[in-house]
């Protein structure tokens, strides 16, 4: 990008000039002449003003496609769900649907034919977001959707269901306010466990763009521990494998841990050298469980307390380009509501996470380790971990991937025991992803899981997923 769209700028340019040159040539009289000639300047000036915004938003595509911890695998096409878009929209808008713009016969021909096709994407995405750049907030807002329907020998979130199932319907709302003011909003249609069908404001966040340092936003996002919660959305198009692991799954749909969080997050980038260094600080709304299955506390708390966090990462280059490596932490209070009285938890984790994400791989692991204290003086401190490595390889429209996932949890800790999917478990799943189009993929997967605690037994699942975004 860094070299094709100077040569793009000269060329309309100079087409420009030649356009105004020829309307010259049929200009009667001369005061008319002197008229267009301000016309010229001042046109001049809009073109000179539009290409140093095209070299901007190419060098922020350029930029997010670096983050190949929060990019995609096809960075600009796959992933309008990472942490980048969190930080910056413009990433969102990365993933808007649509036919390639023309890539130069140059880059297609030194390129292979996937990496054209990315690059074709993305430059249609620069002139999309130099086109709608300048729209006032009331002309509308980008919009785009997800959806995915499966068949299986079991449900891919609920394993007492099988056969055929309709995933989720979800729309992504980026709204443009203003040169720095920001918003995101992820309105999604889902099965709940009891097969009916609910609707959820997974994210409502409003912020503000100081720098691309530094983003603040307010509101109910995605919580920003590890990588995987972060860089990919409900949307299930834009991850490779058909879901996501079971102890990280949204909180409706099995997960143990805080995907969501409803209260202040700040995030942002920094180059160090060669390196780029990312972090998020997060504070908010402390969880509660209530129907033994976490809660947001959308509204507020009723007892005051507060979850906090951060997540620091770094993103190579050199030898080491498309890996990132980082730690995160966070702590919180959980009310189990189901209990009377209530029991409180003191929950803390630690976690580290590496992702080598490249044309060709991409690669995610992740652990965490939790020191849980039972606040009410019953049963002490109690410590359980939980992680996943996934392989992935990208040959062409095929994307071949393999996960080991496994989760320990302490059954006497009652923030694990009080959750319906709080059980120990491991599992592992082969999987193929196989690109229709740009728009749409079909997943199969295989696995083994087993429940090894308070649930004791398995169960192999033959699943298949079709997914596309709009």
């Amino acid at each position: 990008m860094g070299t094709t769209t100077p040569r793009r700028a000269g060329a309309s340019r100079a087409w420009v000039g030649a356009l105004l040159v020829a309307g010259l040539g049929h200009t009667p009289v001369t005061h008319a002449a002197v008229a267009d000639s301000d016309r010229i300047a001042a046109l001049e000036q809009k073109l000179d003003q539009s290409l140093q915004l095209i070299g901007q938003l190419s060098a922020r595509v350029h930029d997010l496609e670096a983050q190949v911890a929060q990019g995609a695998p096809v960075a600009a096409a796959r992933r309008p769900g990472t942490a980048a878009a969190a930080a910056a929209p413009v990433t969102a808008a990365a993933a808007q649907p649509g036919s390639p713009a023309a890539t130069p016969p140059a880059t297609a021909a030194a390129t292979p034919p996937d990496t054209a096709q990315r690059l074709a994407k993305v430059e249609q995405t620069v002139t999309e977001m130099t086109a709608s750049a300048g729209r006032r907030a009331e002309e509308g807002m980008a919009t785009h959707g997800f959806a995915d329907v499966g068949v299986g020998n079991h449900n891919a979130t609920f394993s007492n269901y099988q056969g055929a199932n309709v995933g989720e319907l979800d729309f992504f709302l980026t709204p443009r306010l203003g040169s720095r003011t920001r918003a995101l909003f992820e309105l999604n249609f889902e099965v709940g466990s009891d097969g009916s069908v609910g609707v959820d404001l997974e994210r409502a966040q409003l912020g503000y763009q100081f720098a691309d340092s530094a983003t603040v936003w307010l509101g109910r996002f995605h919580t920003p521990y590890g990588y995987y919660n972060t860089a990919f959305h409900h949307g299930q198009q834009i991850a490779t494998s058909l879901r996501r692991p079971r102890f990280i799954q949204f909180e409706d749909q099995g997960g143990i841990m805080p995907a969501h969080t409803v209260g202040a997050w700040l995030t942002g980038s920094q180059r160090v050298g060669d390196e780029k260094v990312t972090y998020d600080v997060f504070i908010g709304n402390s969880q509660r469980i209530q129907d033994h299955t976490l809660d947001m506390n959308n509204a507020g708390n009723t007892h005051g307390s507060t979850i906090m966090g951060g997540n620091l990462g770094l993103l190579l280059s050199g030898a080491f380009d498309g890996l990132k490596v980082g730690v995160d932490v966070f702590q919180t209070r959980i009310q189990d509501e189901d209990q009377s009285p209530s029991y409180i938890t003191q929950l803390r984790s630690y976690g580290a996470y590496a992702a080598y994400d490249t044309d060709s791989w991409e690669d995610i692991a992740e652990f965490h380790v939790f020191s849980n204290q039972d606040l009410t003086g019953r049963t002490g401190t109690h410590h359980s971990d939980a992680g996943f490595v996934q392989l992935g390889y990208r040959a062409g429209r095929y994307t071949p991937y393999a996960r080991y996932e496994r989760g320990a949890f302490q059954q006497s800790d009652d923030y694990f025991f009080a959750q319906a999917s709080g059980s120990s478990y491991y599992r592992t799943a082969l999987g193929l992803r196989f690109d229709v189009d740009l728009v749409s993929a079909l997943k199969l997967e295989l696995a083994d899981t087993h429940l090894t605690d308070r649930l004791i037994g398995s169960y192999d699942e033959a699943l298949l997923q079709y997914a596309i975004r709009f």
